[in-house]
């Protein structure tokens, strides 16, 4: 989808965009290739031109951080299908759900695999960090309000400037409201027994359970954590499919 999109351009909105591919002009390689572009002047067709071959420049060069600040912040998701393959899948849990707050575990399920890091074993900044090295793009459910500000607070030295896919909002956007258990419900997504009816609360209590010596309780904390990362995975998917397509068809 990031070769199709001319929301990167100066001035030029979801109408104008619309109307582009309407007129043929699919992707940044047709419209490098026409001599001039309907509604533009040549001056301004030769600066768009420009803004394109930047991007393309950047494409090439994985550089995700560049697409990224091309485009409007609720338009992260065009950039999932083309590093897809680089993105980590961020889930954290806490011993509370209020202000304040401390990250217990941090789950992260990415090319190398899944990892979770668990307070006074693994978990520090270094570990969190050596787990997002290489990642191209954060996915989250519910992370700009709620995951990423709990790690920033919590490790302040962390780089986490990483263009982020909230699948929250943006899987709102494609029609699939609420949580993300009722989300993987809507898509078919299925969880283990034990783990099937947990939510946030109940991982507090089991890592409260685990300071006060039941060893199990961790063990489910820690499946429900690789539940909630590696099922990310298939939601966002899907939300991109969703929003791809309302994109083309041009619904909102």
């Amino acid at each position: 989808m990031i070769r199709r999109s001319f929301l990167i351009l100066p001035s030029v909105g979801a109408a104008r965009e619309r109307a582009l591919w309407r007129e043929g002009i699919a992707d940044w390689d047709e419209f490098l290739a026409r001599p001039s572009a309907p509604g533009m002047s040549v001056h301004r067709k030769e600066s768009c031109d420009r803004v394109i071959g930047e991007a393309g420049l950047a494409l090439e060069q994985r550089d995700s951080r560049r697409l990224a600040s091309m485009l409007p912040r609720n338009e992260s998701w065009r950039l999932y299908g083309a590093f897809k393959e680089d993105a980590a899948f961020l889930d954290i849990e806490t011993d509370g759900l209020g202000p304040g707050c401390s990250v217990t575990v941090v789950g992260v399920h990415g090319p190398g695999g899944t990892r979770a890091m668990v307070s006074d074993q693994d978990l520090d900044a270094c570990s969190v960090a050596e787990s997002l090295e290489g990642a191209s793009m954060l996915v989250t459910f519910n992370g700009s309000c709620f995951d990423l500000p709990v790690l920033a607070a919590e490790f302040p030295s962390l780089d986490l400037d990483i263009p982020h896919l909230d699948l929250r909002f943006a899987g709102r956007r494609a029609g699939l409201c609420g949580g993300l258990k009722a989300v993987e419900g809507a898509l078919g997504l299925r969880r283990a027994d034990g783990i099937a009816e947990m939510d946030g609360r109940e991982a507090v209590l089991l890592w409260k359970r685990w300071k006060r010596g039941c060893r199990s309780s961790l063990d489910t904390l820690l499946e429900y954590n690789r539940a909630d990362t590696e099922n990310l995975r298939p939601v966002a998917e899907r939300v991109c499919s969703l929003l791809e397509k309302a994109t083309t068809e041009g619904r909102p």
